[in-house]
């Protein structure tokens, strides 16, 4: 993706709301100018495995829900296996946004990434 930033931002997205819409859209504002959003919309599976339940609309039709939204640049479905470093090297994120409510993946994503010695900033969007 030419010009700005990348910025990368995941979710369930089940049942899409307003909430999720302001996140995407504050997400994509931590970009600056001419920053491209990448959604990574969780698989089923990984929906269950997070919260002992199916979710109630199935994958395919989550990513495309996020995907026809105008301030999303590309939605995907992550990569099996919650392979988020498959999902990094396949984006390029320059900044991942995690929700307010997401501190412990926050803290597990900046520890990939020291890890790794991968330069992407973290964000945490406040709550609306």
């Amino acid at each position: 993706m030419a010009g700005g930033k990348i910025v990368l931002a995941t979710g369930a997205f089940d049942l899409l709301h307003l909430g999720h819409v302001k996140f995407l859209e504050a997400s994509k504002r931590r970009g600056g100018r001419g920053a491209k959003l990448v959604v990574v919309v969780a698989r089923d599976k990984t929906v269950f495995s997070r919260k002992g339940r199916l979710p109630i609309l199935p994958e395919d039709q989550r990513r495309e829900l996020v995907g026809s939204l105008r301030v999303v640049d590309k939605a995907i479905l992550g990569h099996t296996h919650l392979d988020l470093l498959g999902v990094l090297r396949e984006v390029k994120p320059d900044i991942i946004c995690v929700g307010y409510d997401q501190n412990q993946i926050k803290v597990s994503v900046q520890k990939l990434l020291r890890g790794e010695r991968l330069p992407i900033r973290v964000v945490q969007i406040p709550k609306f």
